[in-house]
């Protein structure tokens, strides 16, 4: 299993909390507890699926969270790699026109909020970046 949190850029830091790339071998489950702040999630190995009522729902492979006043549950698939990006409780509002209190308590495509084409952009470019690593810095299998 992988964690790894990196803090964004200076001229980011007011809208950006920190990105986290998180890699998992084996199929889990897990909670995530509610946060002021919204998260994007990209995607580029596996899938992940949220579980509502015992309802199982897949999600995109690039997705938003929005703030929520309950935890969530998440299922992911064995080898999942995924980027995910914290936003500031206001950092959000800044690169979408869509109002941040929509989001409250969802989880939907950004195909959504912004451009398909652009989220397909940002989706291809991981994917390159995670298939050109040598295989000794990709720990997924």
């Amino acid at each position: 299993m992988k964690f790894d949190k990196y803090f964004p850029i200076e001229k980011l830091k007011s809208y950006i909390k920190y990105y986290v790339i998180s890699e998992i071998d084996l199929e889990s489950e897990y909670k995530v507890f509610p946060s002021m702040g919204l998260v994007i999630g990209f995607q580029y190995k596996g899938q992940i699926s949220s579980i509502n009522n015992k309802t199982i729902n897949k999600l995109t492979s690039a997705g938003i969270t929005g703030m929520s006043d309950s935890y969530k549950i998440f299922k992911n698939s064995d080898n999942i790699g995924t980027v995910l990006v914290y936003f500031t409780e206001i950092g959000f509002t800044h690169f979408s026109t869509r109002p941040a209190n929509e989001l409250f308590n969802v989880i939907i495509s950004l195909d959504d909020i912004f451009e398909k084409n652009k989220v397909n952009e940002v989706e291809d470019k991981l994917a390159s970046v995670y298939t050109e690593l040598p295989p000794s810095f990709r720990p997924i299998k």
